[in-house]
């Protein structure tokens, strides 16, 4: 759940540059909805929150000129945003629908975890990425789950049946199937010379398991004997690790190590798992779950599409 919101976060646009709620008084409304303002202020540090997202995302700075048409659609986007939160916080007022403290706090120290995890000091380094202080921050979780409540409320009575399930099963089997593939274990090290060593050990009988433990750097993998699971086709791997992988035969270590843009890698195939129809007793759970929620998705936007059709919204832009 926690994740979820934090993806409504940056998907709804909810983390405005500056702090969203220090509107200033001389700047100018550009629409009203259901009488609430909307101004400039606000427009633009959303807007700059959206376009530096996808900045980020693209690795390239978006140019004025040569991508106007996309400039333009974030625009857009940022004005829809803005007119979509302004019901949704008055609709949550409406119903009586409130957030408290508490909640706002796990989500912000489960935010605060996740960003701290990924470096030292970093969830500061990721408010001063947004540009957003803690308190800034906070509100726009309240927002977030706000979203999360009404959405809840909207879509409470919705449940798939077993049976409607098992229809869905029926009619997209081939949704439904394990690639199979090869069991890949690797060792990962920063230097051809180190993996030179490392290769010499295991052909000496050194224990495969127990030197990825010693010597990979791969945290996720090292622990696990450098287990990193069946590879096949369509794994989302590196090509040079892939193809590697993929041209061992069970039981086999690569000849040499592997270089890739993480390092050099000692690899060795395990068993080989032919491709199978998975039944439906092992993917129902998780099939359910994914019908509710594309059912909960569908039927919330549906009810915010009718707040904004019943609203009376005046666009003020010049």
């Amino acid at each position: 759940m926690k994740k979820k919101l934090l993806i409504m976060l940056i998907s709804l646009g909810l983390l405005c540059l500056g702090g969203c709620n220090a509107q200033k008084q001389d700047s100018p409304t550009i629409a009203e909805v259901n009488g609430d303002k909307v101004i400039q202020s606000e427009f633009d540090q959303q807007y700059a929150m959206i376009k530096t997202n996808i900045e980020i995302q693209q690795g390239v700075a978006l140019d004025e000129e040569k991508d106007k048409e996309l400039i333009k659609n974030i625009k857009d986007k940022t004005f829809d945003d803005l007119i979509m939160r302004k019901l949704v916080l008055q609709e949550t007022k409406k119903q009586g629908i409130n957030i408290s403290d508490q909640e706002i706090d796990s989500t912000l120290n489960y935010l605060k975890a996740n960003k701290n995890q990924a470096g030292a000091d970093g969830f500061n380094k990721f408010l001063q990425q947004i540009k957003l202080s803690e308190k800034d921050l906070r509100k726009e979780i309240e927002t977030s789950l706000l979203y999360t409540k009404l959405e809840g409320k909207v879509a409470a009575g919705i449940k798939v049946s077993d049976a409607d399930a098992q229809k869905y099963f029926n009619d997209n089997t081939e949704n439904y199937q394990d690639p199979g593939g090869i069991q890949i274990y690797h060792i990962l090290v920063d230097s051809e010379a180190k993996a030179t060593e490392v290769m010499a050990k295991i052909k000496q009988g050194g224990d495969f398991a127990a030197l990825a433990k010693e010597y990979s750097s791969d945290p996720g993998s090292k622990d696990k004997g450098g287990d990193v699971g069946f590879v096949n086709a369509t794994t989302n791997f590196v090509p040079e690790f892939k193809q590697a992988a993929l041209a061992l035969q069970p039981g086999q270590l690569s000849p040499q190590p592997v270089k890739s843009q993480f390092g050099y890698h000692i690899i060795k195939a395990g068993d080989k798992k032919a491709a199978m129809q998975l039944p439906f007793e092992q993917v129902k759970i998780q099939l359910i779950q994914q019908m509710e929620q594309d059912q909960k998705d569908k039927a919330f936007n549906t009810y915010l599409e009718k707040l904004k059709s019943t609203a009376t919204i005046k666009d003020m832009r010049s």
